[in-house]
């Protein structure tokens, strides 16, 4: 049998980041061979995925990252058992290679996501994520991601809480090509509309997007409280009018009063940045993920 050294099981740790007593028995059982040892390593890993797959996962990360010339974002949420796995630097490294890999290749789902080959082309992220799991001994999934991509007209940016529990993911629309010139502007108006969602959690951009049911039920819920209050029935229509453009200003984007100005909407925010820039601006879309409770 080969004689395992401390250099040997220090090459291994190095090589998978998992800890000394694992490296040295998976040595043992490879006769001194590395990457027997490293297959041996991995299997363990989506054995101990598999165990851990059904246990809650309440808290998580939440990680972006953007093309040089904002053209391009992505968002990512992962979720794993408890806060202090969230934040350790391995799953801080892992989102971000994640997010990267991402945006350079472009993905469809999470399920042909974690087919993918990285890390130095060797290994599927499933792979890396079952190797991970297996060192911080948690149940740890790839929720859900989304990617933006647009041309010279549009602009996408992100926002992370500190924390990194809350992530934004926006998208501008221009009516001519956007230059260098209103970059910084540009930059400026998306990081406070991505402050706006991560304090309001807006439902849609405007009341044009906000799904039909979501109204009508609100609307039921809006007359019901006006005809047991005891409001004429000539007059609940007109009042559910008014009650509806609350509602809107609470959960439509564009209707929202201005976080950092009271006196201002959101789409007036928008506005005013369109007069400076000479751009006609419009909010094209946005993703707002959070993982634990609200």
């Amino acid at each position: 049998m080969a004689e395992i050294t401390m250099e040997l099981i220090k090459e291994l740790r190095e090589k998978t980041q998992v800890g000394m007593m694992d490296c040295k028995k998976a040595l043992i059982e490879s006769n001194g061979d590395i990457e027997k040892a490293i297959e041996i390593l991995r299997k363990k890993g989506a054995a101990v995925a598999q165990k851990r797959a059904g246990n809650a996962t309440d808290n998580g990360h939440v990680e972006s990252c953007l093309s040089k010339d904002f053209r391009k974002g992505v968002l990512l949420k992962m979720s794993c058992e408890t806060d202090f796995s969230a934040n350790t630097q391995d799953m801080k490294n892992f989102a971000k290679d994640v997010c990267e890999h991402i945006l350079s290749k472009g993905c469809k789902s999470v399920e042909n996501l974690l087919n993918e080959i990285i890390f130095n082309g060797k290994i599927t992220i499933q792979q890396k994520l079952e190797e991970l799991i297996a060192k911080i001994a948690e149940s740890i999934k790839a929720e859900e991601f989304v990617l933006y991509e647009t041309d010279n007209f549009g602009f996408v940016n992100s926002y992370i809480h500190p924390g990194a529990n809350l992530g934004i993911l926006i998208e501008l629309r221009a009516d001519k090509e956007i230059t260098g010139a209103n970059v910084e502007k540009l930059k400026q108006l998306t990081h406070d509309l991505c402050m706006q969602i991560a304090v309001t959690n807006p439902l849609s951009i405007s009341s044009n997007d906000l799904d039909k049911d979501v109204i009508a039920k609100e609307q039921e819920i809006i007359k019901e409280q006006l005809l047991s209050s005891g409001k004429p029935a000539n007059m609940v229509e007109k009042i559910m009018q008014g009650k509806l453009a609350k509602f809107y200003e609470d959960v439509c984007l564009e209707n929202q009063v201005y976080i950092k100005n009271d006196k201002l909407k959101v789409n007036q925010l928008v506005e005013s940045v369109s007069k400076e820039t000479g751009l006609k601006l419009e909010i094209k879309n946005f993703t707002r993920f959070f993982v634990g409770k609200q």
